[in-house]
C-alpha cells in the first residue's frame, strides 16, 4: 500500500507542478465614476478565453518549473435566473527532462440574480505526466456567490475520485475567494483551497492562495492579469510527514466576448473559476 501510495504522491505532485504555472460604493475615485449595479438579461452567452504562463520555484527540492496554460469559458443565460457554464483547460509545464501534459473540463448548472449565484458543478481532469501511466480525476459539489456593489464572495465544496493504475482514492475539495472592484475594469482576486487525496490510511494536502490583479483597458475587450500563487503540499500516514512549498509568479491575456466590462463579464457571463483540481 506504501508503494501504490507513493507512486500516487509523485504523480499528483508533478501534476501540481504542471497546474503551478478570478462594501459597497468604490474603492477608488468619486462615487459618481462608478456604475450602478449590473441588471441580469436572459439569453445572453458570454465568455473568454485565456493564455497564461507561470515560473514556479519548489521547495525544499528547489525545482524550476516552466508552465503554459489555454483556458477557456462560456456562459448560456437561459432565462428565469438559470444558467449554463462551460470550462475547458489544457496545460503543460517542463521541469528538469520531464514534460507533462493535463486536460480538465467543467460544467457548471446555476441560479443567478443580482445578488447571489447557486447551484452545483461536475468536472474531470486527466493528467499525462511524461511515463507510461495516466490519472484520472472526477469531482462534483456545490458552489455559491454573493454579489455586492464592489464584491463578490465566492466558494465551493466538492468531492469524487482520483484514479491510477487500480488506485482509487477519494478526493475532498474546499475553496473560497473575493473579487474585489477598484473600478469596473479594475479587479483583485483572493482565492484559496484545499485538495484532499485520501487512500487507505495515506493523505495528501495540497493547500493553495492565489493573489491577482487584473486591468481591462475601456477601448478593447483584453484583460492583463498577473499575479502570485504559494502551494504548500503535505504527505501523512507514514512514520512521519513530508512536505514542500511551492511559488509561482504567472501572468497572461484574457481575450473577452459578451460583456462590456470585467465586472459585467463575471455578473452576466462566467462567474465560477475552472482550476480547483489537486494538480
Amino acid at each position: 500500500m506504501i508503494r501504490a501510495g507513493s507512486l500516487l504522491v509523485i504523480l499528483l505532485s508533478g501534476a501540481r507542478l504542471a497546474a503551478a504555472a478570478d462594501i459597497d460604493g468604490p474603492l477608488v475615485g468619486p462615487e459618481d465614476n462608478y456604475e450602478v449595479p449590473v441588471e441580469q438579461s436572459s439569453g445572453g452567452v458570454a465568455g473568454y478565453i485565456e493564455g497564461s504562463y507561470g515560473a514556479a520555484v519548489d521547495a525544499p527540492g528547489d525545482i524550476d518549473t516552466d508552465s503554459w496554460e489555454l483556458r477557456g469559458a462560456v456562459n448560456f443565460d437561459a432565462g428565469s435566473g438559470m444558467n449554463l457554464q462551460v470550462d475547458l483547460g489544457y496545460t503543460r509545464a517542463s521541469y528538469d527532462d520531464l514534460d507533462t501534459n493535463s486536460y480538465d473540463g467543467a460544467l457548471h448548472g446555476y441560479y443567478r440574480d443580482n445578488t447571489y449565484a447557486a447551484g452545483a458543478f461536475l468536472q474531470a481532469a486527466r493528467l499525462d505526466p511524461g511515463i507510461d501511466t495516466h490519472v484520472n480525476d472526477y469531482l462534483g459539489g456545490l458552489e455559491g456567490a454573493y454579489f455586492l456593489d464592489t464584491w463578490t464572495l465566492h466558494g465551493a465544496l466538492g468531492y469524487g475520485q482520483t484514479r491510477m493504475e487500480g488506485i482509487d482514492a477519494d478526493h475532498y475539495m474546499g475553496a473560497l475567494g473575493a473579487r474585489i472592484y477598484a473600478t469596473d475594469n479594475i479587479r483583485f482576486d483572493i482565492d484559496g483551497s484545499l485538495n484532499r487525496i485520501s487512500e487507505s490510511d495515506i493523505d495528501y494536502d495540497l493547500r493553495t492562495l492565489k493573489l491577482t490583479a487584473n486591468y481591462r483597458p475601456e477601448a478593447f475587450p483584453v484583460t492583463l492579469f498577473a499575479g502570485y500563487k504559494y502551494v504548500n503540499e503535505e504527505l501523512s500516514g507514514f512514520r512521519e510527514s513530508l512536505s514542500g512549498n511551492t511559488s509561482t509568479i504567472f501572468g497572461g491575456l484574457r481575450f473577452s466576448f459578451g460583456s462590456a466590462t470585467l465586472r459585467e463579464e463575471e455578473r452576466l457571463g462566467p462567474v465560477w473559476s475552472n482550476n480547483r483540481l489537486a494538480f
